[in-house]
């Protein structure tokens, strides 16, 4: 049976943990060779080599998605080795909880610029290569975030940039739509990864999970497997007349 993404190139921002490898490791079981990338160095070339033992073909490549030239850095490594470039998923971020006035200036610095900016910057190094395989269904997909459809107590400047996100996932599919270059967004309700050790002690964690869980109509959070099958839809053959959506992955939580 032919895989979905036989002979494609994807590149992966956030790719060595949570929903970034779950994506990264989905689009490698459908046939594509996946560049993920992250800022730590360490844990990524596991993700990649992670991929490899699993018989997929994958690039690390660490580097800050706040900055432009780590974008333009980013792409260039990922046509070295690939030659091509589909799919860009601007996955990468960075989570932090306070009410608005208790969020310090680096917290909102880091949110908007990793969030927001890097992924105008990773668009701004790919578009070139992506006009170019117009004739392969090309497409940007961007992960923002539950929170920027529905208001979070403690979440204003994330869900700003994320909100943002979406904005600018529309401006670009209409902009881009004449290239061929598909742009899409996916919102995930809460999803079990990593993250959240960085917004709360780690110890509190299991218990946020099961908070969280009680708050979506199915019951459960999600794992990234659950929003990797949604990207892998968006970004296939399948959904070649989807541009300019926003969906929602997130077990029922923008109903509640």
């Amino acid at each position: 049976m032919a895989k979905l993404l036989e002979g494609r190139v994807a590149l992966v921002t956030g790719g060595g943990t949570g929903i970034g490898l779950g994506i990264a490791e989905r689009f490698a079981a459908e046939g594509a060779a996946v560049a993920i990338t992250g800022r730590r160095k360490e844990p990524l070339e596991a993700a990649a080599e992670k991929l490899r033992k699993a018989g997929g073909q994958a690039l690390a490549v660490a580097g800050d998605v706040s900055k432009a030239a780590d974008c333009a850095r980013m792409v260039a490594e990922t046509l070295k080795k690939f030659g091509k470039l589909h799919v860009l998923v601007n996955n990468a971020g960075v989570f932090r909880m306070a009410p608005a006035e208790g969020m310090s200036e680096a917290n909102v610095h880091a949110i908007m610029d990793i969030d927001l900016k890097g992924p105008i910057f990773l668009v701004q190094a790919a578009l070139k290569e992506l006009r170019k395989q117009r004739a392969e269904n090309p497409s940007i997909l961007n992960i923002s975030s539950g929170a920027a459809l529905v208001p979070v107590v403690g979440l204003s400047v994330y869900a700003a940039a994320k909100a943002g996100m979406i904005h600018w996932t529309k401006c670009l599919a209409k902009e881009l739509g004449p290239a061929g270059v598909r742009v899409n967004v996916i919102c995930p309700g809460v999803v079990e990864t990593p993250i959240f050790e960085t917004a709360m002690p780690k110890d509190a964690v299991g218990d946020a999970m099961e908070g969280y869980a009680k708050m979506h109509p199915l019951g459960r959070v999600g794992q990234p497997e659950d929003i990797a099958g949604a990207a892998l839809y968006l970004s296939g053959p399948e959904a070649s007349w989807i541009t300019g959506a926003v969906f929602s992955v997130d077990g029922g939580l923008s109903l509640a």
